[in-house]
């Protein structure tokens, strides 16, 4: 049958040319607008590294002079101080609450903020800044006042061990990494006990390596140190409402919606301390989403979608009249394979397999194209994948990030074509024989 189908398709090159000269145009197209679309929806199923489900943020406000709520009398540090922190208190003590972090606004995930900076070895390693000692990390600080505990509340797992990452009792001058900025370092995530250095003076013991955590969803996971402080870091009061929020953990059992309603009718107003009030209360879920849109990531993928669609539906369309007035020019052909015994089912089959050959040699002719493309202009990136790529993941890998988006290309622009044929061919071949010779 192929022989046949190879012989049909060569005597008909004419009748096939123009659509051959689309998939070619489409080829390339699609490839180019699923190429985005593949790292966004990949790297948004990597592993997060936390746990995102009855997990709220909780962000403190002040009222600003000028604003009627506002107190000049409670904007002093002495009393601004036992203010916020008897909010913190309350909260804390909340019967629905599990585990909760104290934790600084860009501590949590798909935050709008970012802190990093550069992690060395050891302080000999960062004066000299000896290449191979250092990488580009992100930073969680965290206060451990009372049983703040972020690992616990974010559900953060050991490394090593695949159990609940523990604080030390005592975790003064240590740092927590992510498996990937161990293995940068080190070569190895085994580096409980060494040495590591923030900055040219900060030489601090590692206590524990994590799995790797994404800071956004839409984001790879990037090196990430966390550290632990005893206390909320002496700035001034005016300051607290920006530095830090209040991440927590609901209880297994307790009704999210009731204690929702709750906390916005009770537990919100009652808090209100001087000038510092609720700000609001949020999912991490719903930051999630919020983020995605901030950033204009479900923008981006909208346009891709549209785009690809577009391609998707020209093809469709190309195929169908294709095929149609193919169907109809070769009505005598039909009706003498049906006279002849000839299945709808064999016939359908010798059509699809014509558009899946006319479909496979177009983007067959376009790799060589595509593949320069790709290594002059380089593949789609989105986040911080280029600060510290891991070849773990396909997207960072080019033989790999090619083949995935050329197969994806391939089989969603086969898929169409086929669709787009099977529709006119399957009409034909239901017609009677007698039908389709007599209308000859």
């Amino acid at each position: 049958m192929i022989k046949t189908i190879l012989h049909q398709i060569w005597n008909q090159r004419r009748q096939n040319g123009w659509i051959f000269i689309e998939l070619l145009i489409v080829s390339f197209f699609l490839w180019t607008v699923v190429d985005p679309i593949a790292v966004l929806t990949g790297q948004r199923l990597l592993p997060r590294g936390y746990e995102s489900q009855r997990r709220y943020v909780v962000r403190i406000n002040t009222y600003a002079p000028g604003n009627g709520a506002y107190n000049a009398g409670f904007d002093s540090d002495s009393v601004a101080w036992p203010a916020y922190r008897r909010i913190i208190r309350e909260l804390s003590e909340m019967p629905e609450i599990d585990s909760y972090v104290l934790a600084n606004s860009s501590v949590y995930p798909n935050s709008t903020s970012w802190n990093g900076g550069t992690l060395y070895t050891d302080t000999a390693s960062a004066i000299h800044k000896t290449e191979g000692h250092f990488i580009d990390i992100q930073n969680y600080t965290y206060v451990a006042l009372g049983e703040s505990n972020l690992f616990r509340t974010y559900g953060m797992k050991d490394a090593l061990t695949g159990e609940e990452m523990r604080l030390p009792e005592d975790f003064t001058d240590k740092v927590f990494l992510s498996e990937y900025a161990a293995r940068s370092l080190y070569g190895t995530a085994d580096v409980v006990g060494r040495r590591a250095a923030l900055g040219t003076s900060r030489e601090l013991t590692i206590a524990g390596v994590f799995q790797d955590y994404k800071h956004r969803d839409y984001d790879q996971p990037f090196p990430l140190v966390v550290e632990a402080d005893r206390d909320i870091a002496n700035y001034g009061t005016r300051y607290l409402h920006f530095m830090y929020v209040f991440v927590f953990k609901l209880k297994d059992g307790v009704d999210a919606d009731a204690f929702e309603a709750r906390f916005h009718s009770e537990v919100a107003p009652r808090l209100k301390q001087g000038n510092y009030y609720i700000m609001w209360l949020k999912e991490l879920e719903k930051l999630s989403d919020e983020y995605a849109s901030m950033a204009g990531i479900k923008n981006q993928l909208r346009l891709y979608y549209s785009l690809g669609g577009f391609a998707l539906l020209s093809i469709f369309l190309g195929m169908v009249g294709t095929f149609w007035i193919r169907c109809n020019a070769r009505r005598q052909e039909i009706g003498v394979m049906r006279s002849m015994g000839a299945a709808r089912v064999t016939i359908t089959r010798q059509f699809l397999l014509e558009a899946a050959l006319l479909v496979t040699v177009a983007f067959g002719v376009m790799l060589i194209p595509i593949y320069i493309y790709a290594d002059l202009n380089g593949f789609a990136t989105f986040g911080n994948q280029n600060g510290n790529p891991n070849p773990d993941y396909w997207m960072n890998r080019f033989a790999a990030h090619y083949w995935m988006v050329t197969a994806i290309s391939y089989f969603v622009l086969l898929a169409t074509a086929l669709v787009g044929t099977y529709i006119p061919v399957h009409r034909a071949a239901s017609i009677l024989p007698a039908d389709a010779l007599r209308d000859e």
